[in-house]
Formats: C-alpha cells, structure tokens, sequence
C-alpha cells in the first residue's frame, strides 16, 4: 500500500472529482456509514441501485486525509474495493493501492422534527458542516432564465423530501437545533437557496433565519455560518444581514467576463453583473475582510458563446478562471471555484475536463489566494475546515500552498 504526499492526495481528489469512480460489486460497506442522497443535484450521468457512500476520506485518517465526493462512473479506472479488512482505492492503471475510509453517520440521523426525518430539513456535509436549502425554488425557471448549468429544478422536483417548497423560518432553526444538540462534532452552517418571490423577499427572508438562529444556537459554538444567496436590489438590508446570526456571505456570479456571463446566466444577468460585483464591494464593508466570497464554474469560462462542450479548451479554461482569481482578489473577494459537472439535465451538456489543468489550476489558485492575505492567517481553509468541502477543490489548494509556505520541503509538488 502506497503512502501519500499532500500532493499526491490532492491529484487523487481531482481525479475522483473528474473521472469518478466505480465500486467492487461484491464489496459490502459499513453499516454506519453515511451514505449518498441528492441534496440539490445528481453527482453522476450514471444511476446506481446499491447504497454507496457519500465522501471518502483519501488516506490515514490520522495523517491529514483529503475529503471527496463520490461520482460513480463505471468506466473509470478507480476502484473502490476491500482487501484484508481494509478499503483502498486501487487505481487499475498504474496498478497502485491507496488507504481510505469513511464518513460516519451523524449522531442526529434518526432524529425526526414534526414528524418528518431531520435530514428533510438538513444535510450532513463533511464532518463538521450540516446545510440547510431553505426552497428547492428558483423564479428563473419561470422564464426559462435559468443558469445554463444548472440541473437543480428538474431533478430535485420530483425527489424532494420536505413537501413544502419553502420552509418555514422557525422549523429550520429548530433542526439545527437538534442537529447541533446530538453531533458535537458540528461547528459550521451553510444555508443555500434559489430566488423566491423576488431578491429582496429571498434576503428578508434569510435576515429572518438569521435574526432567530441567534435565539436558538445561543449554548452551541458555530465558528462559521454562511448564507449563499443573490445580493438584494436594496443593499441596506445586507447590512441588516451581517447583524444576525450570519458571519460569511456569498454572491455567486459563476462567469468572469461579461459578455459570456450575459449567455449562461440569463437571469443574473436581468439583475446586473456590475450590481453583483457592487452587492459584493458592498458586502465587504459589512461583513469584513475574508468573510465575502463569490463563486465561479470552473469548465464553462472557455466555451464558446453557443455553449458547445466541444469548444472546451483546458488551456483557455485556467487562463480565463485565473483572470477572474486575479480581479476578484484585487477587490479583496474570495474567488471560490466548483467544478463544472453533468448529471444529464442542463443546458450544456457533459464536459470533459483535463485532470491535469484541473489540478494546475488549483495549485495556482491555492498560491495566489494563500499570497493575498485575505484568510486569516490561523485558518487552514478558505471556508468552514479542511475536512467539509468534498465536491470542490479550493480548500485542499490552499491548505497546501500554507503548507509549502511554512515548509518548502513538507509536501512534493
């Protein structure tokens, strides 16, 4: 069994994140692990009848493990297997073995709320995160305005588990409550949602939550609690949002230049990409510095203006997504990354990304960002810990640029 390198790890997550991987059929999992449900998105083109997890963790679990999201993918020469009571991820080209294990269940996983199982209400990501999408709505689809990526409305609508398209305020706050009284190992909140009714509605909406959490999570220690939403037309209430509960916001804009934004994301851009870029200057001046983000796809900056996936290029690709890293920090805005995907619903279409732009352009991402000083230096993630983001890359990035930072020769590059 091979050890691994910070690096080494990292390209494996990139890989997995790419390639996906696939499962021995006769490997039987652990009873208590916590297994894939889709949240707002498949993570795979392919359907898969078993029960599989959700995230590995890539090497000894006491030797900084890399967290990631599985993608099954039945062609993909990364195997998931048992051998000799230990599971390893077997890499069928190069023939080499390497540790992983698994995420727990939470201890809040049989916890019901009203009548209606926890996990309805919230999401386990990680091992410290619990989310929260408050509506599994988004007015844009009424118009067809809809960001070209997206794949959450038509497949999230007929899965749904909560039966209401928003959820009530108060019943959130209470299931954070309970997940927080039954898994002590939570210390972040991520609450995400689509546009309801209008922007200003959608940020009244999340003051709300904001303003009751404050009452409900009083005896528990949350180090971060972000809410991802659309800036609002009246950016005073951004303001009101920074004095509750709420410590991180996020603004996506998903496409660096503006022409190309005006094509993917059709209804952002009925809002404005330069009012996106002001609610995020705007923000700043509330929330504080390294407590802002916006987020950006990587894999669709490089298409051409019909979206055709065959105009992909890897190379054009990390040269527009650094472009954005670069302007992006130069307003003092964290620039976080997800990785283009398909589950068989968006208006793309599948794209095959390069692991190996992939990987160069997170190594350059995790230097510039790391060189910027926007994180506080005590942190060793852009946003909630090391071990929570397992569908991105950008934590990983910058964990190993602080590393190389501190010691040139602690990690192979």
């Amino acid at each position: 069994m091979n050890s691994l390198s910070f690096a080494e790890k990292l390209w494996l997550k990139c890989r997995l994140l790419v390639e996906g991987c696939h499962l021995d059929p006769e490997m039987i999992f652990p009873s208590n692990i916590h297994h894939k449900k889709i949240h707002l998105y498949a993570h795979s083109q392919e359907k898969i009848s078993r029960v599989i997890p959700e995230d590995i963790l890539i090497g000894i679990e006491n030797d900084n493990p890399l967290i990631c999201r599985i993608r099954y993918c039945s062609q993909s020469n990364l195997l998931i297997k048992k051998e000799d009571n230990h599971y390893l991820l077997y890499d069928l080209t190069e023939q080499k073995k390497y540790p992983i294990t698994f995420v727990s269940l939470p201890q809040f996983a049989s916890c019901q709320i009203k009548g209606q199982p926890l996990h309805s209400i919230c999401s386990y990501l990680g091992l410290d995160l619990i989310g929260v999408i408050p509506s599994n709505y988004c007015f844009y689809f009424n118009h067809n305005q809809q960001c070209r990526f997206c794949e959450i409305l038509p497949n999230y609508k007929n899965q749904v588990e909560y039966p209401k398209a928003i959820k009530d305020s108060h019943l959130i706050c209470e299931a954070l409550h309970i997940a927080l009284q039954n898994e002590p190992k939570l210390q972040h909140i991520a609450i995400t949602t689509g546009n309801i009714k209008s922007y200003d509605y959608t940020f009244e909406y999340f003051i709300k939550i904001g303003q009751e959490l404050k009452n409900f999570l009083s005896p528990y220690v949350v180090k971060h609690v972000l809410a991802t939403l659309m800036p609002p037309d009246n950016f005073s209430l951004i303001d009101q949002l920074s004095q509750t509960y709420f410590n991180k916001v996020y603004f996506p804009v998903e496409v660096y230049e503006e022409a190309h934004f005006k094509v993917v994301c059709p209804g952002k851009a009925s809002y404005g990409y330069n009012k996106i870029l002001q609610g995020l200057d705007y923000a700043l001046q509330t929330f504080g510095l390294g407590h802002v983000y916006t987020n950006f796809v990587y894999g669709i900056q490089s298409l051409d203006s019909d979206l055709n996936p065959a105009s992909y290029c890897p190379k054009k690709e990390n040269e527009k997504a650094l472009q954005a890293v670069e302007g992006m920090l130069a307003r003092q805005i964290i620039p976080a990354f997800t990785l283009y995907h398909y589950s068989g619903y968006n208006k793309i279409g599948a794209i095959p990304l390069s692991v190996e732009d992939v990987y160069e352009f997170f190594k350059q991402w995790g230097e510039l960002v790391f060189a910027s000083g926007i994180v506080p230096l005590d942190e060793d993630a852009v946003l909630f810990s090391p071990l929570t983001l397992s569908n991105t890359l950008f934590n990983d990035a910058f964990l190993m640029a602080k590393t190389r930072s501190r010691c040139p020769l602690s990690i192979n590059s």
